[in-house]
């Protein structure tokens, strides 16, 4: 209800009520991605920093040979859980999604998930496995074999002394 007050010579003013404002909450496309995002062919090719920045459960992109997939909404039902998906965000996940063995439909069901390509160029060249290069033998192992061996031969030294003892002392 507005309240009124006199002012001046007897009119009466209403004080205005203050609007309140109604807040809507709507869902604007990243713009940052949709600028950068260069295209080839008609396909939408992103770079390895953009791709990296989707790397959590509200937003999930995964790179598999040189596509990227936003697997947000597939999160909660991927049969091995959401962690294996996030653990494979921000590099290629190629050799992650080939080691498990997938399915031919789950190779299919990717293809509602596509949103574009990578590109190429920017992703850290595969580098050939070189193992460490391992000591012949390391001396902290050896210690253990040897506490290992005389635990056990110990009690062997302390029973043959005892019996040769006995031996000696019986026929003095």
């Amino acid at each position: 209800m507005a309240s009124t007050r006199t002012v001046g010579l007897g009119r009466k003013k209403k004080k205005k009520k203050k609007k309140k404002f109604r807040t809507r909450k709507i869902c604007l496309p990243d713009y940052t991605t949709l600028f950068q995002a260069a295209t080839m062919d008609g396909r939408t090719v992103f770079t390895l920093a953009e791709v990296a920045s989707h790397d959590n459960r509200n937003d999930c992109w995964l790179i598999i040979e040189d596509k990227v997939y936003d697997v947000t909404k597939f999160l909660e039902d991927h049969p091995g859980g959401d962690e294996v998906l996030l653990s494979s965000t921000g590099k290629d996940a190629t050799n992650d999604f080939l080691d498990i063995g997938h399915s031919s439909a789950a190779s299919a069901m990717m293809e509602e998930f596509y949103v574009g390509d990578i590109d190429s160029s920017v992703i850290p060249a595969k580098g050939e496995y070189i193992p460490p290069k391992q000591p012949l033998y390391n001396q902290d192992k050896t210690l253990e074999f040897i506490i290992k061996v005389l635990q056990f031969l110990a009690p062997l030294v302390i029973l043959g002394l005892a019996f040769g003892i006995h031996i000696y002392t019986k026929t003095t």
